[in-house]
């Protein structure tokens, strides 16, 4: 369903209910946030560009006290930081999102986003502050009141990568890491390959208390959610990659080069020098 807030929010934000107390947000087809919601408080998982007004959208779905976390220090995951106060992500990322990105960075991403940007943007104050940052470990738990997420560490992606698993409705929210698209691997802070199917095996061995994936990537909500096996899917392709089977053709992306891998549900890119 489309959020129907304000026709500036609405047309950037698409809104869709998930599961109970839980919405995965579009966030002008860029990449997905989510909202959940227990019985005393609410956790926003990642948030997004920053183009829109983020806060107005997620009060109108719900009224409860807010936490804000984010599973990898990337833009596109944590631009809209600054229209919070108080944001968690792991130790080894914060540092990544504790300071004012330069003008210059801001410039060249504010050219990616696409057009057009909602009526109450501005460049000014786009990404110019930072909020409290909050550093946690793998085992952290956000208490919301009859429903806990679950900080799991999954290095590769970025070094401080992190999935957020739901018991409650056996979902995991995996950020970068874990999506049908194409897995970032090529990028300049990414870990070698084989470190990151280790964690990936470390993700899976919480495979029995999750039956769902909710990545920050999807061209359609509808989409959502994909289904577990594209976690083995991702595992088998690297260890085919790993063992000399199959080897990448070249791929380039605006945040290098490197080769590209097509799995059945999903595809990496990766630095063959980082194996």
């Amino acid at each position: 369903m489309t959020n129907d807030l304000d026709i500036k929010t609405a047309s950037w934000f698409k809104t869709r209910r998930i599961a109970p107390q839980t919405w995965a947000i579009d966030d002008g087809g860029q990449d997905i946030v989510y909202l959940v919601c227990g019985q005393a408080r609410c956790l926003l998982i990642d948030t997004g560009w920053g183009a829109g007004d983020l806060p107005a959208l997620v009060a109108s779905l719900c009224s409860l006290p807010l936490s804000v976390a984010n599973t990898h220090s990337h833009p596109d995951n944590t631009f809209s930081n600054y229209q919070f106060d108080r944001v968690y992500i792991h130790r080894v990322d914060a540092p990544y999102v504790s300071q004012v990105p330069s003008l210059e960075a801001r410039q060249r991403l504010v050219k990616g986003l696409p057009a057009p940007l909602p009526q109450s943007f501005c460049f000014d104050s786009w990404a110019a502050s930072v909020p409290e940052i909050v550093a946690v470990e793998e085992g952290f738990v956000f208490d919301l009141g009859e429903r806990a997420l679950e900080v799991i560490s999954i290095p590769g992606h970025s070094p401080g990568s992190i999935c957020l698993l739901d018991r409650q409705t056996r979902s995991l929210f995996s950020g970068d890491s874990i999506h049908s698209g194409t897995v970032w691997l090529h990028l300049k802070h990414s870990l070698p390959l084989h470190q990151f199917r280790a964690n990936l095996e470390h993700v899976r061995s919480f495979g029995i208390e999750f039956d769902h994936v909710l990545p920050a990537h999807t061209p359609d909500l509808d989409n959502l959610p994909l289904p577990k096996c594209v976690l083995d899917d991702l595992i088998a392709g690297i260890e085919r990659i790993l063992d000399g089977q199959i080897v990448g053709y070249a791929e380039h992306t605006f945040a290098g080069d490197g080769l590209r891998c097509d799995f059945d549900r999903c595809s990496l890119i990766y630095n063959p020098e980082r194996l």
